[in-house]
């Protein structure tokens, strides 16, 4: 009887730490690393901060990186709808942190914003571009610019193009990559080369799955598993293939990632596109937007089929703007920021950033 009350009392002695360390780190909000000088010292211009700002009524979560608070703003508008890629910028594109004070944000229902799905009902496209409005008021009122570069990936292209032809006096220059244009044709489509490539391959196993889900659109409760499977097979002979395992080490590595973020960040596209993705059947940005007033770079993967590119550069083509580039990525396929991360951020810093200094006041740039 002693030993087994020894025993249990020696099992709650480690227990309860474990539990308590656990709960720290379920409850923890993250943190970023100091933006250092070559000393290791923090730069006294420097920016680096996790915070919660307020956007459309709800909290929701930005981080804020670069050598110096007078350098260009830069937001990253992430892939989803309910997607975070801050691991992933922070990894493969620190360089641009040199050159621009560079913001992500964690939209409604994504990773470290999960929490403001609680507002379901007002959950829309609309939604995430006044969301995106606010926030270019706010980053522009506290760092006295008058303008951002505008970055948006996958979804966040749509937002992006959308962001720049409503609020062009806020917007230096609109950055599209794996660019949206229409939804219904480019699912359709995307269905179609994935199940180009798995017979190109010999998938038997892809072409049992492409058959099980069928051509979009998808609709009922399983649509946003439908889509996710369509994304994984019409990117899984595509691209840089091996630079996924090291995204996946990146998001488990980054300390911006609390331990109950990491759960989230498989719940937010789970719990989010099914009440964003029905809304989006009408987009057609060749016709809703066939002119932007700001300058325009499209970098396109030339193996992107899960947007396909080649409606993404019949839109380039066709959409007027006062400068407008595009740049093939030949070895990527959705993400050539991640799959080519050297020639995107050289892009960004020699290019776009030009651009951006053009009409910042000289005393501000760094």
């Amino acid at each position: 009887m002693q030993r087994s009350t020894r025993l249990i009392l020696a099992g709650a002695g480690v227990g309860i730490p474990l539990v308590a360390m656990g709960a720290r780190l379920w409850s923890s909000q993250g943190s970023t690393p100091p933006i250092q000088d070559e000393r290791g010292e923090p730069l006294s211009e420097g920016i680096a901060s996790l915070e919660q700002v307020r956007l459309g009524g709800v909290d929701q979560w930005l981080l804020l990186r670069g050598r110096s608070v007078h350098n260009p703003l830069l937001l990253y508008l992430s892939g989803g709808p309910g997607g975070s890629e801050l691991a992933w910028v922070r990894h493969f594109n620190a360089p641009l942190e040199e050159h621009f004070l560079v913001v992500q944000w964690d939209q409604r229902g994504a990773t470290k914003s999960y929490a403001a799905l609680k507002d379901r009902d007002s959950l829309g496209l609309e939604q995430y571009v006044s969301d995106a409005s606010d926030l270019l008021e706010l980053l522009t009122t506290r760092f006295g610019q008058r303008k951002v570069v505008v970055v948006g990936h996958s979804w966040g292209s749509i937002l992006g193009v959308l962001l720049a032809q409503r609020r062009p006096e806020r917007v230096h220059a609109y950055v599209g990559l794996g660019q949206q244009v229409n939804f219904l044709e480019n699912d359709t489509l995307s269905h179609l080369r994935a199940y180009e490539l798995a017979a190109r391959y010999g998938d038997g196993n892809a072409l049992q799955q492409l058959e099980r889900i069928g051509p979009p659109p998808y609709t009922g409760p399983d649509m946003a598993q439908r889509y996710m499977t369509l994304v994984s097979l019409a990117s899984r002979h595509a691209g840089r293939r091996g630079v996924v395992p090291e995204m996946l080490a990146t998001v488990l590595k980054a300390p911006e990632y609390s331990l109950r973020d990491k759960f989230h960040m498989f719940l937010g596209p789970r719990d989010t596109f099914p009440l964003v993705y029905p809304q989006l059947a009408g987009i057609n940005l060749e016709a809703q937007v066939p002119r932007l007033e700001v300058p325009v770079w499209f970098m396109l993967g030339r193996e992107d089929f899960v947007t396909p590119s080649e409606i993404a550069a019949r839109y380039f083509n066709s959409l007027e703007a006062p400068r407008k580039t595009l740049l093939w990525f030949e070895h990527s396929g959705h993400s050539p920021q991640f799959e080519e991360p050297g020639k995107f951020n050289s892009v960004l810093t020699e290019q776009v950033r030009a651009v951006a200094t053009e009409t910042q006041p000289e005393a501000l740039l760094h």
